[in-house]
């Protein structure tokens, strides 16, 4: 059973440095700004600057060529 866990926590790590390494498909927008609907942007995030404001953080799909 040990051994069983250990290869699935060694698949686990493979995936996930595999995964971390292909290139994102999205671009991040930070601001308080909501990007227009047409853009496909969806909000995955909040964050708070250093005055107290909230700005949206929103992941956007990138432009086919």
């Amino acid at each position: 059973m040990r051994r069983l866990l250990l290869v699935l926590l060694a698949m686990l790590s493979l995936v996930l440095v595999v995964v971390s390494a292909l290139p994102s498909r999205t671009t991040v927008h930070i601001g308080s700004r909501q990007p227009p609907a047409d853009a496909g942007c969806w909000r995955s995030g909040e964050v708070q600057t250093d005055e107290g404001r909230w700005l949206g953080v929103y992941r956007c799909p990138l432009p086919s060529t």
